[in-house]
């Protein structure tokens, strides 16, 4: 299989571990942190994990490209997963300060949590697919 299009059905696969990592932990922070208990735990799920795939697009798809061209510049196995880790951290640390003075001003306790769970989710769903990532020449 061709590596291009390879490196898209990981990101496919990163994307949708990231948002539904992300609206979860979201959802949770959201509920504890603002609300101070969990009583609108369904509702708060469901459009955290709906807000998550939709807004998470725009970076996934900017690390996507990011990581093609690294593909393209001959990035492969433990340096391409390196570049593709801090091309993820800074796209989820500029989505995470994007929330904060966007949306998450609506939010009064839960909004740097929220920021700290975009980063994480992204992280964690690279590493996810580290093997892949390293072994996709």
């Amino acid at each position: 299989m061709n590596k291009y299009l390879k490196t898209t059905f990981i990101f496919i696969g990163i994307w949708f571990i990231a948002s539904l990592l992300n609206g979860v932990l979201s959802a949770f922070s959201l509920e504890v942190l603002d609300n101070g208990r969990l009583n609108g735990g369904a509702s708060t799920l469901a459009l955290s994990i709906i807000f998550s795939f939709v807004f998470s697009v725009p970076m996934v798809g900017l690390v996507w490209f990011i990581t093609l061209m690294g593909q393209a510049a001959d990035k492969k196995g433990n340096d391409l997963l390196q570049f593709v880790l801090r091309t993820a951290l800074f796209c989820s640390a500029a989505g995470a300060l994007l929330f904060i003075y966007t949306i998450g001003a609506e939010f009064k306790n839960a909004k740097i949590v929220v920021g700290l769970c975009i980063i994480f989710s992204a992280l964690a769903s690279v590493l996810l697919f580290r093997n892949q990532i390293k072994t996709n020449e």
